[in-house]
């Protein structure tokens, strides 16, 4: 059946953004295919129970469909959604939420309001002289000359480095180039993360010259051969080893291997939404799990009697410990641990705690440390719906799960935030009496 034409419904999305289509019993899923749409679909590749395929012939076209504005969308991996109207874009992303998060209530998607040129990080692998976005499901590089997510200020750097690095002797010792911005782009931050210490000194002079918001240059060696981009091992190469940034009347550093939302629009809301949720009040006492550099500890500083913060990675408490004092706050303190493990001692008299975990979700043993104690709030707030729905199920016999609040951080792709509040069951506090 391969390379077959087959005419195709489009009647729902997966989590990944391809359209489900069908054929009579056969089940294909059809990149860049929109729900309601009826088309011709080439397969491209057989399983057992579905097949893959594209688009051969749109035979019946949603209103949704918009015409790529990026010549480059469908290949580098970035984007999902280019060819769907931003509104159509909320509504499949929450009706796939919804799949995902039975049978648990989401709301409406919070919108960016200017989704363009959004995101104040970008990591570009190097290889062959080639520098890119990995085409998906790949290790291609895709070149660009303007990604429209990524900010216009690192697009211009971009350009400039593939000139500076043609030809240049130690251009091979490159592996990745990240770029971080602040908000308003009055400071960058650029990091070569290379296979071993190499001289960038005549590139770093004509950046810093052309770029004067260029306020640190780090050198980062990472020897393994691994998917792990950074390395431990860091050299500052020029101005300060962090950038600052300022939310909410805040001032923070920001380091190489500082966590920091790419969406500064939407993590002002996020932080918001996560206040109000909490009921957070001058006789909350909060403990904040996997809290990197401190700014949602920070933030409910404003409103709570004492705040805890819970990170793992070492440089990540420095910054927060740093980030406390340089903006005079004392109602809050940092500790060094891993908070999917032996989290009993700092849970006990908290009135709220916020868990912010990594895709993989919380640790079996945190949900039963969270379980047994009396812990009135708890903020989840996660980038992964399917994990966030494992670990919501566990939970829901003690807690109440109120309503799934999704935030769009990431507009054109097919990933959110989501922020959900749960609220200590009566008859679970009993049991435990």
């Amino acid at each position: 059946m391969k390379n077959e034409i087959v005419r195709c419904e489009c009647v729902d999305m997966a989590i990944d953004g391809t359209g489900i289509a069908k054929s009579g019993d056969l089940v294909v899923f059809v990149k860049e295919m929109i729900k309601g749409e009826i088309a011709d679909v080439k397969i491209t590749k057989e399983k057992k129970s579905y097949s893959y395929g594209i688009i051969d012939r749109l035979i019946k076209q949603s209103p949704e469909r918009m015409v790529s504005d990026c010549p480059i969308a469908y290949k580098c991996g970035g984007c999902d959604f280019r060819h769907i109207s931003y509104d159509h874009q909320l509504e499949l992303k929450k009706e796939i939420l919804a799949n995902i998060l039975k049978p648990f209530t989401v709301l409406d998607i919070i919108p960016d309001e200017n989704h363009y040129y959004y995101r104040n990080k970008v990591q570009i692998p190097y290889r062959d002289g080639k520098m890119g976005f990995y085409r998906k499901y790949s290790n291609d590089i895709v070149e660009f000359a303007d990604c429209l997510i990524e900010s216009e200020t690192a697009n211009h750097i971009i350009e400039e480095l593939k000139d500076l690095l043609k030809d240049h002797p130690q251009a091979a010792m490159i592996r990745h180039i990240l770029i971080k911005q602040n908000h308003d782009h009055s400071e960058l931050m650029l990091g070569f993360i290379v296979w071993k210490k190499i001289d960038l000194s005549d590139i770093i002079a004509v950046l810093v010259d052309k770029y004067p918001s260029i306020r640190s240059i780090i050198l980062n060696i990472n020897e393994k051969e691994s998917n792990v981009i950074l390395g431990e091992e860091e050299i500052l190469l020029y101005g300060e080893p962090f950038i600052i940034d300022e939310f909410h009347g805040i001032r923070v550093k920001i380091s190489l291997k500082s966590f920091y939302q790419v969406n500064y629009r939407q993590m002002l809301k996020l932080y918001e939404l996560i206040r109000q949720l909490s009921d957070c009040d001058i006789n909350s006492r909060v403990l904040d799990l996997y809290c990197g550099i401190g700014t949602i500890s920070l933030y409910l500083t404003k409103t709570a009697k004492q705040v805890t913060g819970v990170e793992i990675v070492k440089e990540a408490v420095n910054n927060a410990v740093e980030n406390a004092r340089m903006n005079g706050i004392d109602n809050i303190d940092f500790i060094l641990a891993d908070a999917s493990k032996g989290m009993d001692r700092y849970l006990k008299e908290k009135d709220i705690v916020i868990v912010d975990p990594p895709r993989k979700g919380l640790s079996k043993e945190l949900i039963d440390s969270l379980i047994g104690h009396d812990i009135p709030r708890i903020i989840y707030v996660s980038c992964n719906p399917q994990t966030l729905a494992r670990d919501l199920k566990l939970l829901e016999n003690a807690y109440q799960i109120d309503e799934i609040h999704p935030v769009d951080m990431f507009p054109y792709t097919i990933h959110t935030e989501c922020v959900v509040r749960l609220s200590k069951r009566i008859e679970a506090k009993k049991e435990n009496i």
